[in-house]
């Protein structure tokens, strides 16, 4: 009786995987089917052997096997440019990864084993290296590249050692860039291409330590392992002629990249011949032509159709190739590739859409329209920008492009808002419009992260951050300000330890990719529609708009300049206020910030410049029709730092918060879309919890919940318990990371903080607001992201000096405690932009919290209006003083829904 065709089918099947030696296969991997652009054929194989699967009785052996497999599969998404599959590759091997590493730390490993292990384990944290590499994250490219390096020198796996070396130097030159901007935000003068000769120079004492010849091309038939190590000496050249091209050495970094290419032509490398070919075009004195069309036809067969190759460097030689030209053939050239650019940003793998090229390309499209006569050029130039913009932020999941879209996509959306404001005819539906603009462009990163997952919980961070003592009698008593100074080398080690924590946050956001929330084209309408339904309210939004022509634009008419535009909202009435020159506004946020410094509160003056130059322009129109009964503002940019709740009228002496009801948002779609105007009126339930981490001193006393009017049993403390609360409460804790988790763990509806702030000022001109966290660490706004969740809460005060300061991002994104809070789930927010009095700290929250409970009025449930009783309470304060410069002191909190 003869086999069943299939079941002859099958045993073949399964004949040939028994086999294949997977082994084998991964360790010839990396020149054997990356170099020639064949991997989908070698994972197609691992997977027909089921390597993948895990296997309990194959063993570390199995496992090893395992994290190759997944190696294969890095170093294939990175190539195509798929960053998202890479991370979601590297979470799901990290564990096999990190088991394999500490047991060679150990002297382990199955016998005869080890030198595979230390392979795959050394490549595996190098493939992590590159995909870090790729998505700008420098530091955590050049730890991953460091960890490859150590494994590969301590198990002697030195054929790759080569290109490990190579790509940690060149990301430990990147990190070392990334650290170095100056304050203009370019970088200081440093030495690329001695790095690169360095390594260079180590990598041919090796090999002449091991026998590898690299005077002669290598040939199929030399060893695998001296090929390997020659691909990786190709890469070190490559780096080498890179960086004497960007010093302007081109005849040496031409002799550097033709050394390369004979490697690679030799190994039959196709990324890196490509590579080769691109610097060398670069460099080259007279036409290029011919190179970047050896770029383009790479891997092109003879029927033209393309076999493996470089996708992105055939883009680049098409893009150089179109743009040379200069005409209207080089014109159409870069249009089809724009639209093939476009193609992949509406694909499913939308973050790996290559922005910077991207962006390039419409550059090269700009100027050579702009060189056209003007009855040849197109009309869509400014329309590409902003496509392209859209597509970007829809493909922005994760921190990197954040930064990218500062950096490239923003100005083109300040660019569109300020044509749309040029063209505006003040109709409701163009103001609508422009609106729309302005907050598809406003808070993004904020949205996305509310429209994903829950907030994580973290442990607590693996070391803490230094701060300055307090001196005996700084800036008088009764005074929540910064505690003193540090000296040069802690602030070094606080600026350190707070980028660890940066990039921890980041870290997490890579692993853990948000969702990009949609923006919501109706939203113009749903504020309309929001002032329509609450008479007497009004929302004034503040948005940038214009600014310099980004060079990459050139050509195209002169923008509007940087401007600071006005909309404003009441009984459903849009209206486009006049723009205001926005290095005024500049100017006031440093003048705040110059009176803090010097007298730690805006002076009376400051805040009279604050009505003229950003209330009055809005006051008649947000005090037409019904009487004003809540204003909302929503600033942008650099307004985040200015107090405009204590904005005065010239002449008057009640600043604005204690003139009407106030309120402040971060978006009209936070506002709006997400519910924020919901937290102005809150339920009062008789068992909400009042949590209250204080890390308090003579200066900041924590008063606040001593005359609260909270029943002790609701109340529960990390850190000192005021004396008149003294043994009464039961849940008291230190002040300290294991104590703020456990009043995190009551999630409590009411969380206040105590204490003192201070400031890091960050390289660049950036900075970040600091919390103490008792006297042995100190909160930033990472911790919060991370490490608080606050999934019930009605009310959040921080009741600290410049606890609400660095809220602004040049990319129009929230940034500091208001973002971290938000995404932490916190409900209305408390922040002070100044070093504020202890006593008008204490009386106002104190008020809060009273109010808070009054609410119930002996009943179960009752209704808390924050935005009123924080206005009631101004109101009462002010009136005890004849002088503004103390009505100002006793209005210590911005609040924010």
């Amino acid at each position: 009786m003869t086999d069943d065709p299939s079941r002859q089918q099958d045993r073949a099947v399964t004949d040939f995987v028994d086999s294949l030696d997977v082994e084998d296969l991964i360790l010839r991997y990396d020149v054997d089917f990356d170099a020639p652009m064949r991997q989908a054929t070698a994972i197609g194989l691992l997977r027909l052997a089921g390597v993948h699967t895990p296997d309990p009785s194959s063993g570390l052996r199995g496992i090893a096997r395992r994290l190759g497999a997944y190696w294969c599969e890095m170093v294939l998404a990175d190539v195509a440019y798929e960053p998202l599959t890479a991370l979601r590759l590297i979470e799901a091997s990290r564990p096999d990864a990190e088991r394999l590493l500490a047991d060679l730390a150990a002297g382990g490993g199955p016998t005869g084993s080890e030198a595979f292990t230390a392979y795959v384990v050394a490549r595996w944290y190098d493939g992590v290296g590159r995909v870090r590499y790729r998505l700008g994250s420098y530091t955590a490219a050049r730890i991953a590249f460091e960890t490859a390096v150590g494994v590969a020198a301590d198990h002697d796996v030195w054929w790759a050692r080569p290109d490990l070396i190579s790509n940690h130097v060149r990301a430990r030159f990147e990190e070392q860039g990334q650290a170095s901007r100056r304050d203009d935000g370019r970088r200081a003068e440093r030495d690329f291409v001695g790095p690169m000769e360095r390594a260079r120079d180590d990598i041919a004492a090796l090999a002449a330590a091991r026998g590898v010849d690299l005077e002669s091309a290598p040939t199929a038939s030399s060893p695998s392992r001296h090929r390997e190590f020659l691909r990786g000496w190709s890469n070190a050249l490559h780096n080498v002629a890179t960086a004497l091209r960007q010093e302007g050495r081109t005849e040496e970094s031409l002799q550097q990249s033709r050394a390369s290419r004979a490697v690679s032509e030799g190994l039959g490398d196709i990324y890196r011949k490509a590579q080769s070919l691109l610097n060398e075009a670069l460099c080259e004195p007279g036409d290029p032509t011919h190179l970047f069309e050896e770029l383009r036809d790479l891997g092109i067969g003879p029927d033209g159709r393309p076999g493996p190759g470089w996708p992105r460097g055939r883009r680049i030689a098409r893009q150089q190739l179109a743009a040379r030209r200069g005409d209207a053939q080089g014109l159409a050239g870069l249009a089809e590739l724009l639209d093939d650019l476009e193609r992949d940003a509406a694909g499913p793998e939308r973050s790996g859409l290559d922005v910077d090229f991207y962006a390039y390309t419409l550059g090269l499209y700009s100027r050579t329209a702009a060189g056209l006569p003007a009855d040849g050029r197109p009309g869509d130039v400014v329309d590409r920008w902003v496509h392209m913009a859209r597509s970007v932020r829809e493909a922005i999941a994760l921190p990197v492009y954040k930064r990218t879209y500062s950096r490239l996509m923003r100005p083109v959306f300040l660019r569109a808002i300020g044509r749309r404001v040029t063209e505006c005819d003040h109709r409701q539906r163009s103001l609508e419009g422009l609106l729309s603009l302005v907050e598809e462009s406003s808070a993004r990163e904020l949205l996305d992260m509310l429209a994903s997952s829950s907030p994580p919980a973290l442990g607590p961070p693996s070391s803490a951050l230094p701060g300055p003592v307090r001196p005996a009698g700084a800036d008088g008593p009764g005074r929540r300000s910064t505690l003193g100074s540090m000296d040069e080398a802690e602030a070094e080690e606080a600026k350190r330890l707070l980028q660890e924590r940066e990039e921890q946050y980041e870290q997490y956001f890579l692993g853990h990719p948000l969702s990009s929330a949609t923006h919501d084209e109706d939203i113009a309408h749903q504020l309309v529609q929001y002032t329509l339904n609450h008479p007497g309210s009004c929302v004034v939004r503040y948005f940038r708009y214009g600014g310099p022509l980004d060079p990459r634009m050139d050509g195209e008419e002169a923008p509007e300049p940087d401007s600071l535009g006005v909309m404003v909202c009441k009984e459903g009435i849009l209206t486009l206020g006049h723009p205001l020159p926005y290095p005024e506004v500049a100017a006031l946020a440093a003048r705040v910030l110059a009176d803090i410094q010097a007298r730690f509160v805006p002076q009376p003056d400051t805040c009279r410049s604050i009505w003229e130059l950003l209330v009055a322009p809005v006051w008649a129109h947000a005090t037409r029709g019904e009487a004003l009964t809540h204003l909302t503002l929503i600033p942008t940019d650099d307004l985040f730092a200015v107090p405009l709740h204590v904005a005065t009228e010239p002449g008057g002496l009640d600043p604005l918060a204690a003139r009407v009801p106030l309120s402040h948002s971060v978006s009209v779609a936070a506002f709006v879309s997400r519910g924020r105007h919901l937290l102005k009126k809150q339920l009062m339930e008789d068992d909400d919890d009042l949590a209250a981490l204080m890390s308090t001193d003579e200066a900041a006393t924590g008063g606040e919940i001593a005359a609260s009017g909270w029943p002790v049993d609701r109340v529960h403390v990390a850190g000192r318990v005021p004396a008149v609360l003294a043994d009464r409460i039961a849940g008291t804790h230190r002040a300290d990371w294991e104590g703020l988790a456990e009043l995190v763990s009551v999630e409590p509806e009411f969380f206040v903080y105590a204490g003192h702030g201070t400031y890091v000022e960050r390289d660049g001109g950036s900075g970040d607001p600091l919390l103490y966290l008792g006297s042995a660490d100190r909160l930033t706004q990472y911790d919060l992201a991370l490490r608080v969740a606050l999934p019930r809460n009605k009310l959040t005060v921080l009741g600290a000096c410049l606890a609400g300061q660095g809220m602004r991002s040049e990319g129009g994104d929230v940034l500091g405690f208001m973002r971290s809070l938000i995404i932490s789930g916190a409900g209305a927010i408390g922040v002070p932009l100044w070093s504020v009095s202890d006593g008008a700290m204490v009386s106002t929250v104190s008020a809060l919290l009273r109010e808070s409970r009054a609410a119930l009025d002996g009943s179960d449930t009752g209704v808390f209006d924050v935005v009123q009783t924080l206005h009631d309470h101004y109101r009462r304060a002010v009136g005890t003083y004849t002088q503004l410069a103390g009505r100002i002191d006793q209005m210590p909190l911005a609040l924010y829904l």
